[in-house]
């Protein structure tokens, strides 16, 4: 009886995360779909960013809250990429995980939508400062 309550309660907070990152993404314009995501990349020439967050991380929350949020980061990542989030235990179904490894979280993929290969790996949190030049490096990247 004990295991069935905790599994229940495990579940119920699971599914509220779920729908934090859902209202995040929509509160951002971000996607939560990665096919849809991997078109619209398509469709618009440019990479798709995929983080890969987890329910009840500290980490995910700061880079979300701050890093994500912040004006200047904010402004480019609309202009420059398209952004799709997923969880990694929830979602895992949903987006090719085999090809996007996160042993930890949260872990940021710059992508070419084309080929589906990897252009550049952000691990953990970075502050908005370390995020814009990792913008600036994919910029380069991407141009070649």
């Amino acid at each position: 009886m004990k295991k069935t309550i905790l599994i229940l309660l495990f579940l119920s907070l699971s599914l509220f995360g779920r729908a934090d990152l859902d209202e995040y993404a929509h509160k951002m314009g971000f996607e939560r779909n990665y096919h849809t995501a991997l078109a619209k990349a398509k469709k618009e020439h440019r990479p798709l960013m995929l983080v890969v967050t987890k329910a009840e991380c500290p980490w995910c929350d700061r880079l979300e809250d701050r890093t994500l949020t912040n004006a200047q980061v904010y402004k480019r990542l609309q202009k420059e990429v398209i952004v799709v989030l997923v969880y990694k235990n929830f979602d895992e179904g949903e987006y090719p995980a085999e090809k996007f490894p996160a042993p930890f979280s949260p872990r940021t993929f710059f992508i070419d939508p084309s080929t589906q290969k990897t252009l550049l790996i952000i691990n953990g949190y970075v502050k908005a400062d370390s995020f814009l030049q990792e913008l600036d490096t994919l910029q380069m990247l991407w141009r070649k």
